[in-house]
């Protein structure tokens, strides 16, 4: 019979959760999740949980996008991000003598993003060409086409956005909703 594991949860008086698992390796995996994903977006900014989510890697007030990925490569670490319908989350896999390393670039990363708005319009071509390889995919095409004929509202349209939503986000516009969430 599988061994049940332990999960710790503490709630600080910031109200950030921190949850841990402890484990027997030399690998540490953190992760920074807000509960703020598609589902919270108006129709009309739809895909903005997603743009944040690559805008956070574009630079901080302290660090450059290489400077962010360096940091972490050069201890041996990987660093990635996801949006889904309930949550945007950013993690790092490190080895664990690199904690340290890892939590001050994802903090980095979350509390401080330059949203540049020349960054901004790059990037924004890039999710456009997201939105197309989504479409050029059977699987992800038919979920798509699936969940806007299942549901009403934000939920009928992808956690990515349309050209068309994505569009209208701009920087200030990116700035107001990374605060509220």
């Amino acid at each position: 019979m599988a061994k049940k594991k332990k999960f710790y949860r503490k709630v600080l008086k910031n109200g950030v959760t921190v949850v841990l698992e402890p484990r027997k390796t030399g690998i540490v995996t953190l992760a920074i999740a807000a509960k703020y994903g598609s589902i919270n977006e108006d129709l009309r900014e739809k895909g903005a949980a997603h743009f944040i989510e690559h805008m956070l890697f574009k630079g901080s007030k302290k660090r450059s996008s290489k400077e962010i990925s360096a940091t972490v490569e050069k201890k041996g670490g990987i660093l990635n991000g996801y949006t889904s319908e309930q949550l945007t989350a950013f993690w790092c896999k490190i080895p664990s003598k690199h904690t340290n390393v890892a939590l001050d670039v994802l903090s980095d990363m979350v509390k401080n993003p330059k949203f540049d708005e020349s960054d901004l319009n790059k990037e924004r071509q890039v999710i456009f060409e997201e939105i197309k390889m989504y479409k050029d995919s059977p699987r992800l095409y038919a979920i798509d086409r699936l969940m806007s004929h299942l549901y009403e509202g934000t939920l009928k349209v992808p956690t990515i956005g349309t050209e068309k939503t994505i569009s209208r986000i701009n920087s200030e516009k990116m700035r107001k909703i990374h605060k509220e969430a």
